[in-house]
């Protein structure tokens, strides 16, 4: 389910129906090209390089995500199979739809509780802003969430830059 907070935000609120959600790593978002000079051609060509080696870079990661994927679908229906038999309580998410590492994560005993919980948390969101009902993620994934994204190509300048006027 889809929402917006009075300060604009929108949330997603939701029950975990895969056994465990696959993630890429932190770096992986960071280092990819979020701009692309395409006023010229030789903004074309330096980013279709970029981007090709950025990938070749990043394969392993992207092959073993994928592979994590395959596993995570395999093992969702014993999840629901535990769930629903051996009394496992639903994962109960709630996040920025910017921000989905900033996870708000909760439990809840079967899947009616589970979605009772999400209508809770749904007029929460809409009063307070956040769900209070559910565990909050780590202050460093909230942190990443007040920054604005900024390219690849900035934050390099910036670096080299910084170790520029150390010197």
């Amino acid at each position: 389910m889809y929402l917006s907070a009075p300060d604009g935000r929108r949330w997603k609120v939701f029950r975990w129906r895969l056994a465990w959600r696959p993630r890429l790593p932190q770096w992986i978002h960071t280092w990819w090209p979020s701009s692309i000079d395409d006023d010229s051609v030789f903004g074309l060509i330096t980013a279709a390089v970029a981007v090709i080696i950025t990938l070749v870079i990043m394969s392993p990661w992207l092959i073993w995500h994928a592979l994590s994927w395959t596993d995570a679908v395999l093992a969702t229906p014993l999840a629901w199979l535990a769930r629903s038999t051996l009394g496992r309580p639903t994962p109960v998410i709630a996040h920025p739809v910017q921000h989905s590492y900033a996870e708000y994560q909760g439990t809840a005993d079967g899947t009616r509780a589970a979605d009772d919980l999400i209508a809770v948390i749904a007029r929460e969101i809409g009063q307070h802003g956040t769900p209070r009902s559910l565990m909050a993620p780590s202050p460093q994934l909230l942190e990443l969430t007040t920054q604005a994204p900024r390219p690849v190509i900035d934050r390099l300048k910036d670096r080299f830059r910084g170790k520029a006027g150390n010197r």
